[in-house]
């Protein structure tokens, strides 16, 4: 029997390894999927390698980093998007070097290609004023409007990756004292998270207007009487920044997207001083270091480290009296 080749390692990969040895969830594998697609894009645009042509013995790990750089350089791909779609590739390479001998030079050398370093830069969020704004702005005297709310405060309070929020059903939200609800995360994780009594009580009164009582009914969905997509999520939180804008045009000068609401949240109660290691369970990060970018780059928590140690070490005295202070305007002015 001949040896399997690229289109029969693909196919394996994605029907059998990576959902049901890995367990991986559908979103996850689609992004996997579309680096593939964009890498055969590449090799019949800029290669000349046809999909049905595009076997092993083609490929190299100078083709590889030929893609990355038509990524960076006609895609306009940030270095961490061109690092996700190298990652993607990575793990084919290791799945066919793990099942082949003979092709275990080339995986070596498509694996030993370096990511790209990126910058750390701040976590973009949203202020509490920015966030109190938001939520005043849908109508809630009409049905949508109604929906609408409840889509926002559940985004925000549970830190929900939109994927989360678009798939919840009924018999997810936990009623009572402590209000929860269940979210079904990366790699087929589950988390239970807590939201606010305020919350509850908006996501409890909008289930019982719309009859959402089944438990695998979904919570949110479109017009067609379909789950919400995440486009239709963009849309709505879109919609209302713009209205946003108009209102406040010192507020929303950041691009709006579900995730901006995620990353605010975990700022927020960064800077309320919530344990890391809760906010890591919070926001289902498997590493604590994933998290701590929150509180490492968070510029209020900076300000607020530096008042404190600051005004332990100063005290209430001032260092200038009266006279020296008008002297020192005198003299500033006189330059």
């Amino acid at each position: 029997m001949s040896n399997p080749d690229f289109a029969e390692y693909i196919y394996s990969y994605f029907m059998k390894y990576l959902p049901l040895q890995r367990g991986l969830s559908q979103n996850t594998i689609s992004s996997y999927s579309c680096s593939l697609m964009l890498f055969f894009q590449y090799c019949k645009s800029e290669a000349s390698i046809s999909y049905e042509k595009l076997v092993l013995n083609r490929i190299d790990k100078h083709l590889i980093e030929n893609f990355l750089l038509w990524l960076e350089t006609e895609r306009n791909n940030c270095a961490a998007s061109r690092n996700q779609r190298l990652s993607a590739l990575k793990s084919l390479f290791l799945y066919i070097q793990s099942e082949s001998i003979i092709y275990t030079a080339l995986c070596r050398d498509i694996l030993s290609i370096p990511e790209k370093k990126t910058p750390l830069l701040p976590p973009k969020y949203l202020s509490v004023d920015e966030m109190e704004a938001l939520f005043s702005i849908p109508d809630i005297k009409t049905k949508h409007g109604r929906r609408d709310i409840v889509l926002l405060l559940l985004l925000y309070d549970s830190a929900a990756r939109v994927s989360e929020l678009i798939n919840l059903k009924a018999g997810d939200a936990f009623f009572g004292k402590t209000p929860t609800v269940k979210l079904f995360g990366k790699g087929s994780k589950t988390r239970i998270v807590p939201i606010a009594s305020k919350t509850a009580d908006m996501l409890y009164g909008y289930m019982k207007e719309n009859k959402i009582n089944k438990l695998d009914q979904f919570l949110f969905e479109n017009h067609s009487h379909n789950k919400l997509t995440t486009a239709g999520v963009s849309y709505i939180l879109k919609k209302y920044v713009e209205i946003g804008k108009q209102l406040y045009p010192e507020m929303f000068l950041l691009t709006a997207t579900p995730h901006l609401l995620r990353s605010t949240k975990a700022s927020h109660l960064i800077q309320g001083g919530a344990n890391i290691y809760y906010i890591r369970d919070f926001l289902g990060h498997s590493s604590v270091v994933t998290t701590e970018r929150y509180a490492r780059n968070n510029p209020e928590v900076v300000r607020s480290a530096i008042s404190k140690a600051s005004s332990d070490l100063i005290g209430d005295s001032e260092y200038y009296n009266e006279n020296e202070k008008s002297t020192m305007l005198d003299f500033l002015k006189s330059l």
